[in-house]
């Protein structure tokens, strides 16, 4: 079993990338009951025993899943999620900030490192709860599922390696701070470190002695103007 490890403060790094949800900020009853509550305006009834092992997909690709298992939604999926982001924006005040993990980023900032976003939920939302939580004035690039071609969120590495292109910064001298597996995943394969928030271990890249992450090519694209 790997030993939990504190919280890096990635000072040896040359810029820190962290997630959104469940990273910096706890907003599991703000995203479940978002979505709960667009897809009840249709009509359906969300399981919370189907949502949370798959909580950390992007919204939309959950939706996909949903038609894949259960058939289709009654209404589409781009209006059940343009609802959803309508609610998590509303509910943006009820977010609840990591401290633990804010720390590390306001003391980075103090130190004049990089420091970005990414995130496999939408700009709107994300940006809404950055205002909200006052965590705004800290990063450099908020990247996001809406700034990657579709099916390019997370495990895939596309976000993170947009962020640190609009960084300035080299993958492989980025920390990422995150709170899921896919998350993970998609740090590794950009080739950067990796902390989990949740189990304390400390994953490195490709070609380190303790990493098993697959190298996917990314698929970037122009950056969307969608939420």
């Amino acid at each position: 079993m790997t030993a939990r490890t504190a919280v890096p403060d990635g000072k040896t790094y040359e810029a820190l990338i962290f997630d959104w949800d469940g990273t910096l900020v706890d907003s599991r009853d703000v995203c479940f009951g978002a979505l709960a509550r667009a897809m009840g305006d249709a009509g359906v009834k969300l399981d919370p025993d189907w949502y949370w092992p798959r909580q950390a997909i992007a919204s939309p690709d959950m939706l996909i899943v949903w038609e894949q298992e259960f058939g289709p939604l009654p209404e589409p999926i781009d209006e059940i999620i343009g609802r959803c982001r309508f609610y998590v924006q509303a509910a943006a005040p009820d977010l609840k900030v990591v401290e633990e993990i804010a720390r590390v980023a306001r003391a980075a900032r103090r130190r004049g490192q990089r420091l970005g976003i990414g995130s496999n939920a939408s700009t709107n939302t994300v940006w809404a709860g950055l205002e909200a939580t006052g965590l705004d004035a800290l990063f450099d690039v908020v990247v996001t599922w809406s700034d990657v071609p579709q099916g390019r969120g997370k495990p895939e590495p596309d976000i993170f390696l947009l962020v640190a292109q609009r960084l300035g910064a080299d993958p492989a001298r980025c920390l990422v701070y995150e709170d899921a597996e896919v998350g993970v995943t998609a740090a590794l394969s950009a080739g950067m470190t990796a902390y989990n928030v949740q189990t304390g271990v400390l994953h490195r890249p490709v070609g380190s002695p303790i990493s098993a992450a697959p190298v996917h090519r990314p698929a970037f694209a122009a950056p969307s103007l969608a939420d």
